[in-house]
C-alpha cells in the first residue's frame, strides 16, 4: 500500500512540476469611471500546449471557471462559467464565450485583448458583448 501511495504521489508531483501556471487580471471600469486591475484576478493551469483551465474572482463573492483553447498563432477561444451558488438560473444563462489574442510583450508577460459575449440572448433578443483587456504572466 505504501508503494502504491508513493508511486501516485511521485506521478502527481512530476505532472505538476512540468506544468505551466498563469496569473491573469482584466482591467475593468468602476462605477466612478476609474480603471482597476485588481477587480478580476485569476489563476490558470496549462493542461497541455493548447488548453488552459482556471478560476477567476470577479469582485468579492463571484467566482468564474475559465477554459481557454489556443486555436492558432496566439488566437484563442474562451468559455467562462459564472458560478453563483445562490442562483437558480440555468446553465446556459451563466456561460460566456469569446475570442482573444495573446501578444507576448516580454518573456512570460502577455497582453490579451479579447471579446466575450453571453451564450444566451437577453429578453430583447440581443447579446451584448464586451471588449476586455487582460494581462497574464506565465510561469
Amino acid at each position: 500500500m505504501n508503494k502504491l501511495f508513493l508511486t501516485i504521489a511521485l506521478a502527481f508531483t512530476t505532472m505538476i512540476a512540468s506544468a505551466q501556471f498563469s496569473v491573469l487580471t482584466t482591467f475593468t471600469e468602476n462605477a466612478d469611471s476609474a480603471w482597476s486591475a485588481t477587480e478580476k484576478l485569476g489563476v490558470g493551469y496549462q493542461v497541455n500546449e493548447k488548453l488552459m483551465v482556471g478560476v477567476t474572482m470577479d469582485g468579492e463573492d463571484k467566482y468564474e471557471l475559465l477554459g481557454r483553447y489556443t486555436l492558432m498563432n496566439g488566437i484563442w477561444g474562451t468559455c467562462v462559467y459564472n458560478y453563483d451558488a445562490d442562483s437558480e438560473a440555468e446553465l446556459i444563462d451563466k456561460v460566456d464565450v469569446g475570442l482573444g489574442y495573446s501578444w507576448n510583450v516580454w518573456k512570460g508577460l502577455y497582453i490579451d485583448p479579447n471579446y466575450t459575449m453571453p451564450l444566451k440572448e437577453d429578453e430583447a433578443g440581443e447579446r451584448e458583448g464586451s471588449f476586455n483587456l487582460s494581462v497574464s504572466y506565465k510561469f
